[in-house]
Order: structure tokens, then C-alpha cells, then sequence
């Protein structure tokens, strides 16, 4: 158990270290789920430990059957290990000790017998009839005077129309002592409603007319005792459900559409975080070439236009935003503004800090402005960088979700015999 336990501790220790050193979300999860293996096969194995050298097995209650148990047996210098099938048998009554739960039997069935009828002097629906009483300890097997009233299992076999007495024998067996208990129920025509007496009626007289086989109709009545009859055949009402599947394919449309735009939204900024560095490049490229802000952006932005006309590349949604400062600045816009707009409908903070900076060098002139851009198309080719790390770290983490479950699997199976097996 100690080797567990020191695992389980080496284990912890590494996850702490990778976690704040090696920083790393793949392994430190790893090592935790181990030192989570180390320690329930710790617990498992003193779980084990208790359960060794028995000298006493529990007999059962009467009516419990017997107890079987697996060992392994070892004999000092004889065997080691040997499996033997144990059985206890249950425990045994006393002569005086069966007749009580014979007389406590018959208590019992007094009180079960009726089922859900009031008493056994008014009986219009199913007997009860248990196999066994006394919490198993005591046998019974029924025998009824009169089946074509009840079943052998107690049900009613028929529609009565006068009561009738009918005589239930219990054959009583407790560890090999047998007696017999007799009792009467009376047996009653269900009560029936006006309803009900109206509809058994409705039904001989459908009767009788079903029996003029000659014709070519069966005539439905229209009336009965002075009342009259309406008939309608009956069909399902499909109505509810198909406006249950209209609201739930207009609830599905709506979804849809909403998961749609998000994919689509989310696709875009992906798109425009993956042009980022390019487009910031190019700027300083161009800036340290010579040419102010406005025309290293209006040549990127017309050379973007140019190569999507001839079809060499196809729409970007980055650059698209770019043409539109144009469009705006040609409408009239002040360069300002123009600029500002395009951070807030890109949406993403290394665009609105482009943005800023493309404004700051418009308001106070082109000083430093190419250290500036170096320093950020640095900072987001590193950026790049990282978000392709983090996707393969998510694509590894991924993976730990199966192999938990494969291991809590294999954990239950191992904890479930050990349980049944654990005497308490």
C-alpha cells in the first residue's frame, strides 16, 4: 500500500511542477488522473487486506436461503492459495419456533388475502396470493374451491351476477412443518355506475342486432331506454402533433439560423486573426519604404482588389475592411473617423489597437511609427504562433475525456466485486 501512496504522491508533485513551471494543460492532467489511479489502488488494496483471515460467516435468516462465499485457503507448509466454495446453510427454527411463525403466517395472510378489496366478505377485484410469508421464512401453496370464479393466481375469471362464497386452502410449509389454513371470501358482481350499466346494456343490444346475420348492414341503435345516441368513429387526433412539429421546426429554423451566424462569425475572426501579421507586415514594409499611412494602406487595399478580380485569390474579410476605409475616406469621411470605424467593425482587440495607432500617427505625425509596427508585426507573428500551440494542445486534451472513462470503467469493475466481497 505504501508503493500506492508513494505514487500517488510522486504523481501530485509532478502535475504541481508541470503546472507551474513546465506550464503544459496536456501533461498536468495526465498526471493527475495517475495519482487519482495510485490512489484508489491504495484504497483497493487495504479494502483487500480487510477482508483476509475470516473465521466466521453469518448464517441467514430463515427464508434467506444459504450463504456461498469464494476463498483462498492458505495451510501453513500444505497450501497456499487454494480456492474453496464455502456454503452456510441458513439458520435452523426450533419445533416451537415454527409454529409461532406459522400462527404469525396466518396473521399475515388474513391481512394480504384481500388485496385491493375492502375485506374478504366483499370481494370484486383480484386476490393476493403470496408465494412466501414471514420475510421468506414461510411457504405457501393456495388451492380454491371454485375456479371458474378465480384463476389459480387469484384473479377473477368473469363478470359475476350474484355473489359467491368460495373457500381458499393455504398449504403452509415452514423448514419441513406443514399445516393448512382455510378461509372463506365472497366473491361480488363488481358495483358498477349509471354509465356503466348503460354501456353493458348498449352493448346487448348491439348484440342481438349483430345477430341478423342476413342483412347486408349492422344497424347502429340511434336510442336507448329514451336517450338518444350519437356514434363517431374513432380516428387519432393528429392535430396536436403536427402543430408540436410545426413549433418545432420553426424552433429548429430559428436555432439553426443562430448557430449559423455564430459559425459563420466565428469563422470570420478566424479568417482576420490569421491575416493580422500579414496585413501589419505589409504596412511596415511599405511605411519603411517611404510612403505615409494612407498610401501604403490604399496600395495594399487596391492590390487585395485587383488580385480578387482576376479570381487569384478569393475574398478576405480583413482586406475587405481595408477597401471600405477607402470607400469611406473617397465618400467624404475624414481619415479619422474612417480609421476608427474600421476598429469597431472588426471587432477584435489587435485591429482596434492597429486602428489606434494609425490614428495617433495621423494626429502626431509619422515619428516612430515604424518601430511601432515593427514591434507589433513582431508581437503578432508570436501571437500566431501561440494560437497554433493552443490548437494542438486542445486537439491532445480532447483525448483525455475517452481515456477517463476507460479508466473509471476499469476502476468499477474493480470496485464492485470488492465491495460485495467487503465484510463489514
Amino acid at each position: 500500500m505504501y508503493g500506492y501512496v508513494t505514487g500517488a504522491a510522486c504523481c501530485c508533485g509532478a502535475a504541481w511542477y508541470i503546472k507551474t513551471k513546465l506550464q503544459n494543460r496536456k501533461w498536468y492532467e495526465a498526471a493527475l488522473i495517475l495519482a487519482a489511479g495510485f490512489f484508489l489502488a491504495a484504497v483497493f488494496w487495504k479494502i483487500d487486506e480487510n477482508t483476509g483471515n475470516q473465521k466466521k460467516i453469518a448464517r441467514n435468516l430463515p427464508g434467506q436461503g444459504m450463504e456461498e462465499r469464494e476463498y483462498l485457503v492458505d495451510v501453513e507448509g500444505v497450501l497456499e492459495k487454494y480456492p474453496l466454495h464455502v456454503q452456510a446453510e441458513e439458520k435452523k427454527l426450533t419445533g416451537k419456533q415454527k409454529q409461532e411463525y406459522l400462527e404469525q403466517a396466518k396473521q399475515e395472510l388474513e391481512q394480504v388475502l384481500p388485496g385491493e378489496n375492502p375485506s374478504v366478505n366483499h370481494v370484486s377485484k383480484s386476490l393476493y396470493l403470496p408465494a412466501t410469508l414471514q420475510n421468506g421464512a414461510v411457504e405457501a401453496d393456495y388451492t380454491l374451491s371454485d375456479y371458474e370464479v378465480f384463476d389459480p393466481e387469484g384473479n377473477l375469471t368473469g363478470q359475476l351476477k350474484v355473489p359467491v362464497l368460495v373457500e381458499v386452502t393455504a398449504e403452509l410449509t415452514c423448514q419441513g412443518e406443514t399445516c393448512l389454513y382455510q378461509l372463506f371470501v365472497q366473491a361480488e358482481p363488481p358495483k358498477q355506475s349509471a354509465g356503466e350499466q348503460f354501456a353493458e346494456h348498449l352493448e346487448e343490444a348491439l348484440a342481438l342486432e349483430n345477430q341478423k346475420t342476413d342483412t347486408k348492414y349492422l344497424e347502429l341503435p340511434g336510442e336507448l331506454e329514451g336517450k338518444k345516441i350519437v356514434w363517431k368513429q374513432q380516428t387519432e387526433n393528429r392535430s396536436i402533433g403536427a402543430l408540436f412539429l410545426g413549433m418545432a421546426g420553426a424552433a429548429g429554423v430559428i436555432l439553426a439560423e443562430k448557430e449559423k451566424q455564430k459559425r459563420k462569425e466565428l469563422a470570420r475572426q478566424q479568417q482576420m486573426l490569421q491575416d493580422y501579421p500579414e496585413i501589419v507586415s505589409k504596412l511596415s514594409l511599405l511605411s519603411g519604404a517611404g510612403m505615409n499611412m494612407l498610401s501604403a494602406w490604399e496600395r495594399i487595399a487596391l492590390s487585395y482588389q485587383a488580385g480578387k478580380q482576376k479570381k487569384v485569390q478569393g475574398e478576405r474579410e480583413a482586406y475587405e475592411e481595408m477597401l471600405t476605409v477607402l470607400h469611406e475616406i473617397q465618400g467624404g469621411v475624414g481619415e479619422l473617423q474612417a480609421f476608427e470605424n474600421f476598429g469597431e467593425r472588426c471587432g477584435l482587440s489587435v485591429y482596434r489597437k492597429l486602428s489606434s495607432l494609425i490614428v495617433q500617427n495621423i494626429r502626431k505625425g509619422a515619428k516612430g511609427m515604424q518601430r511601432l509596427l515593427e514591434e507589433e508585426e513582431g508581437e503578432a507573428f508570436e501571437q500566431r504562433k501561440a494560437r497554433a500551440r493552443k490548437a494542438g494542445e486542445e486537439a491532445g486534451t480532447r483525448l483525455l475525456l475517452p481515456m477517463g472513462i476507460m479508466l473509471m470503467l476499469v476502476l468499477v469493475i474493480l470496485v464492485v466485486p470488492a465491495g460485495l466481497t467487503l465484510q463489514i
